[in-house]
């Protein structure tokens, strides 16, 4: 275990006064391409579970535990991958889950029965959770702190564009190629887009915080100064503003350490980012699984129609996340994330006018649009708040007490509408279910530290 000393240096404040320029835009679209692909990855499931079914021939329950095992999955990846991006860097790490879900979404293609598949998803998922963490690490600590939030809440509000883009993969592999060959194409497809995001992640660098973090100077001095000559010169600039200095306090590094740091002195925290997760794993898993699984059913909505209102629902979802975008760098983090848990509350509810296959689709289009809202706005929160040595690790820790959301979400509402045939009961659980978010949103508002504008460096010393 390392002795933490104390580092001055003006390394990190001539990153953040870094003016936006094509040098952030190619790091952002490298790493943003990549999450829009996990997106499309995670997502093609719902596109194919049918086909599979008609193949396979396994029974309803096997066919949920794909949601159980993808979930899982993360749960896993996240805080594994958390911890070794924190230990051998963020560059190394993307590099490796983006490999790692590839070759398992490859195999996927090659699986013969539900119980392969699942396992081979299990493994797949593992990758995922370990982008969640390493993705939002890197996204931060490059971006200049005006125009942080905002980045990466763009970066996150391209899942549900990679959800549109794997039902679309889906239809045209349906189109071109018979049943039984075409789920399998549409994961080798998948994987060729994969491969096209490591090619255009390989000369990413790795991120400077993290170098000083690990006491590699000269390396850190060598991506900002590079940094900072293809800004001059995208800008025609023949100088920056001056950066003074500023002093750091190394983490002490260790599994065992890091750990007991973050459930003590930023146990808060920790407890806020999975709080938050919790709930909006709940409202966009439940959501999707009640709407598909009572909702249409219940509307008389035509089963060949539900892929185009999947679709519809997704780009709603995008919607919401840009609303996040538009929102954190300018009323602030505090009071976005407080509007747009507030809207879980009343999401959950627009199921009560539930009549018609239109209205059951303006529902759960509301509802994807308040849970990106929200979501995106919880890992702009989440990945700013832990210090540089230990934020994957608690990442990773928060996505995985949060997906408990997720695994609960869809048995706990279907299984009240079995036993009480009310929407209006579902309605109440549901609100009771994504209301912890709205409360940790409050208690950050009043207790916590307002991420915008300032420099990570800064919103650890509070």
């Amino acid at each position: 275990m390392s002795k933490p000393i104390e580092i001055t240096s003006d390394i990190l404040p001539r990153l953040d006064r870094l003016p936006w320029s094509r040098w952030h835009i190619r790091v952002v679209s490298a790493l943003g391409f990549g999450w829009l692909l996990d997106s499309l990855e995670a997502n093609i499931i719902g596109s194919v579970l049918g086909i599979l079914k008609g193949l396979w021939k396994f029974t309803p329950l096997q066919g949920s535990l794909t949601v159980s095992a993808w979930l899982i999955g993360i749960m896993v990846g996240a805080v594994v991958f958390g911890y070794l991006s924190d230990r051998y860097g963020r560059k190394q790490i993307f590099i490796i889950t983006l490999l790692w879900y590839g070759l398992f979404t490859l195999a996927c293609a090659f699986s013969t029965n539900i119980w392969v598949f699942l396992f081979l998803r299990f493994m797949a998922a593992v990758g995922i959770g370990g982008e969640y963490a390493a993705i939002s690490s890197a996204v931060v600590e490059f971006v200049p702190k005006n125009v942080r939030g905002r980045t990466d809440a763009f970066i996150m509000s391209l899942w549900p564009v990679g959800a549109v883009c794997s039902a679309a993969l889906v239809m045209l592999a349906v189109t071109l190629f018979p049943p039984e060959i075409a789920w399998r194409a549409g994961f080798l497809l998948a994987l060729v887009l994969a491969l096209f995001a490591l090619f255009i992640r390989r000369h990413l660098p790795e991120s400077p915080r993290w170098l000083l973090e690990r006491s590699r100077f000269e390396e850190a001095e060598a991506v900002v100064a590079a940094a900072e000559k293809a800004v001059m010169e995208s800008k025609g600039l023949k100088e920056l503003p001056a950066a003074p200095p500023i002093t750091l306090r190394q983490g002490e590094h260790g599994v065992w350490h890091e750990t007991r740091v973050l459930y003590s002195t930023y146990l808060a925290r920790l407890a806020l980012g999975a709080t938050l997760n919790f709930s909006q794993v709940a409202l966009g898993y439940g959501s999707i699984a009640f709407a598909s699984l009572v909702l249409f059913p219940m509307t008389d909505t035509p089963p060949d129609s539900v892929p185009l209102f999947m679709m519809i629902a997704f780009l709603f979802a995008f919607l919401g996340g840009l609303t996040s975008v538009f929102m954190v760098d300018t009323v602030g983090r505090k009071a976005t994330g407080v509007i747009s848990y507030g809207s879980y509350l009343i999401a959950g509810f627009s199921m009560l006018f539930v009549t018609t296959p239109f209205s059951a689709l303006a529902s759960l289009c509301f509802m994807q649009f308040c849970y990106t809202w929200g979501w995106v706005t919880e890992y702009v929160i989440k990945s700013e708040i832990f210090p540089t040595h230990i934020r994957a690790a608690g990442i990773g820790w928060a996505t995985f007490f949060g997906r408990i959301g997720g695994v609960i979400a869809a048995p706990v509402l279907t299984s009240v509408y079995q036993s009480t045939g009310s929407i209006t009961t579902v309605a109440f659980v549901f609100a009771a279910m994504v209301s912890p978010g709205f409360v940790a949103a409050l208690f950050w508002a009043v207790k916590g530290v307002e991420g915008k504008w300032k420099s990570l460096e800064e919103l650890i010393k509070n």
